[in-house]
């Protein structure tokens, strides 16, 4: 994790509560001209208050305005509704199933998100259920 945040570290951002505790982080860099979110977290105790909203919108912000990145991607656990509903509200959509991806077997859902509209694009559609 060093090694990333040596190289990009504009790409690591905390989210603090009022007694400086870390309540949630995100790390994205880029790779060959995308913006690549490679964690994102916020402790349940603070889910639901516009903090991974924040998180993601800044590290968005700074790909795709500062890096001039073409797309953001993020790979997220097929079975993990919430937060790929959480990804579809902000206007990321399937791409590719990405078989045998976690250590323990699961599958991950590759999601992306252009920099600008997404017509002429050719997003695949997942069953959550």
């Amino acid at each position: 994790m060093m090694h990333i945040y040596s190289s990009f570290p504009d790409g690591f951002l905390v989210a603090e509560d009022e007694n400086e505790k870390v309540v949630g982080y995100i790390i994205a860099l880029m790779e060959w001209g995308n913006g690549h979110i490679v964690s994102i977290a916020v402790d349940l105790a603070y889910q639901n208050y516009g903090i991974g909203n924040a998180l993601i919108k800044s590290v968005e912000n700074f790909l795709f305005n500062e890096c001039h990145a073409k797309h953001c991607v993020l790979e997220v656990r097929f079975d993990n509704k919430k937060a790929r509903e959480f990804y579809y509200k902000r206007d990321y959509v399937d791409r590719k199933v990405l078989y045998n991806y976690y250590d323990d077997g699961a599958d991950a859902i590759l999601m992306i998100k252009r920099r600008f509209d997404l017509s002429g694009s050719y997003p695949i559609f997942v069953n959550m259920w």
